[in-house]
């Protein structure tokens, strides 16, 4: 009874891979006579082409007599090249005492590898093979031509395609590298604006009044932290209060003075801080600039003489009680809508809190990460993620933490960024690498950024000012040259 040879390819693991077919059937579906290949891989390197694959023939049955023969095949998509490989002859007893006495069947003889075939018995050859690299390679096909009958007559030989030769990857080829971030002070800043409420003509600081104790949790729902908080220092405490334009301007320098200033001490009374943490109260008597940029948002539908009053308050020669009367008296209706319904809102106070954190171990900051991550200066954050496996979940995530909480940090920006390129996130990439400052590793990056994109010539004059600035660059250099060849 005939028996069909069938050749299954297996799907394979290896660095610059491939597409294959799980199960490659030449002559038939009879199972107790075929032959699977496994483990294909593909490398380039810089001079060679390297194949390799397991030629699995457990189940390949091959007469005493006779040979069968397996050669691949490089060929090129548009059919104009064509380059073959080491074959392996795989003989039976007798016909390898043949070759062995005359030689092997002259088709073969100049590039290929015998072995004999083990009766009824398991049997893998590792097949290897390097070939000069041409240009034609990128994404030709690779086949296997398999001589069936042993007998040399390529009309009855059959072909089946293992795998594709892809252009190299140039994610495998780039390099980046990360920063350490400096260790610095963690000195931060907190701004913002309460609107308390005083009494008309007063000063006195009431907190129950109106709105007051909402607004004063602002500031203080930030200090009762702070103050319980051993890793904590406040450094200094700033009041700065503003009146709205109405009344005459000398009173309402002494309104917003005094206010700036009953804020600052109720605060006091509040805390137990060093006298020298509340700076001296500051004040703008009439908000000028708030009341101009509430005009300038609104339409005539609601101010008809919109651009005549941004006018009056942009007129340099007018002094401030002038130019709130001259508002008054052209523009009557108008001017009581911004009375009741913008001036109150001009009437602030804004506060400056700035505070230190402790510096703190490793140990620590691993802790203080899980629940207070903004505590941690860059450089301690880069520490813990340097406790994780790099490119992991947890790794990245450290490094978005770290921009999250100074977004305008360079090493920060340019860790992540190198991050998103690992990534394939380009995007993200570009727009982290506009914070990330000058540096070599800097230029390196957006280097990189270009070659991904193709952008070879943008790619190395950055390279060269990366190079001038004492970075190693060659490896990049090197990934231009393998995919522009």
């Amino acid at each position: 009874m005939k028996r069909h040879l069938i050749i299954l390819v297996a799907m394979l693991t290896s660095a610059i891979t491939m597409m294959a077919q799980d199960v490659i059937r030449l002559t038939g579906d009879d199972s107790d006579n075929q032959v699977v290949v496994k483990n294909v891989q593909v490398a380039r390197t810089q001079d060679k082409t390297i194949l390799t694959m397991d030629f699995i023939l457990d189940q390949l049955q091959v007469p005493s007599n006779r040979y069968r023969a397996f050669t691949p095949i490089i060929k090129s998509k548009d059919g104009l090249h064509e380059q073959r490989l080491k074959t392996l002859i795989v003989s039976g007893r007798r016909q390898n005492i043949v070759f062995e006495r005359d030689g092997i069947d002259p088709l073969y003889a100049d590039n290929c590898e015998n072995i004999r075939r083990l009766k009824n018995e398991p049997q893998t050859y590792a097949y290897t093979t390097a070939v000069a690299n041409e240009p034609w390679h990128r994404a030709a096909d690779v086949f296997v031509e398999c001589d069936l009958c042993g007998c040399g007559d390529v009309m009855k030989n059959q072909q089946a395609y293992l795998t594709s030769l892809l252009p190299p990857d140039p994610y495998d080829l780039i390099a980046l590298t990360d920063v350490v971030p400096a260790a610095t002070k963690k000195e931060r800043n907190l701004h913002g604006s309460a609107y308390i409420t005083f009494v008309v003509d007063r000063w006195e600081m009431k907190p129950d009044y109106m709105d007051n104790r909402r607004e004063l949790r602002k500031i203080t729902d930030t200090l009762d932290v702070m103050a319980n908080d051993p890793n904590v220092s406040v450094r200094e405490i700033k009041i700065h209060g503003y009146a709205s334009p109405e009344s005459p301007y000398e009173h309402n320098r002494m309104l917003a003075t005094n206010r700036a200033k009953s804020l600052t001490d109720w605060l006091k009374q509040q805390y137990n801080l060093p006298a020298d943490v509340f700076a001296r109260a500051e004040a703008t008597p009439e908000n000028w600039e708030g009341l101009r940029r509430a005009v300038v948002a609104m339409g005539t539908d609601i101010l008809p003489h919109k651009q005549e009053i941004l006018d009056i308050i942009d007129d340099t020669s007018l002094e401030p009680d002038p130019k709130e009367w001259r508002i008054k008296q052209r523009y009557k209706d108008e001017y009581n809508y911004l009375l009741r319904e913008v001036y109150p809102g001009l009437r602030r106070s804004d506060y400056d809190i700035s505070f230190n954190f402790s510096d703190f171990t490793l140990e620590q900051a691993k802790e203080i990460y899980k629940k207070r991550p903004y505590q941690l200066s860059t450089r301690e954050l880069w520490d813990v993620a340097q406790t994780m496996e790099p490119g992991s979940a947890e790794y990245n995530k450290v490094l978005q933490t770290a921009v999250n909480i100074y977004p305008d940090d360079p090493a920060a920006n340019l860790n992540l960024a190198n991050v998103a390129i690992r990534q394939k996130d380009l995007l993200k990439a570009e727009t982290l690498l506009d914070k990330a400052g000058d540096s070599a590793e800097a230029l390196q990056s957006r280097a990189v950024l270009c070659i991904l994109r193709q952008q070879y010539d943008e790619a190395q004059a950055l390279l060269n000012q990366a190079e001038a600035k004492g970075l190693n660059v060659t490896a990049n250099r090197q990934a231009i040259a393998e995919l522009t060849k």
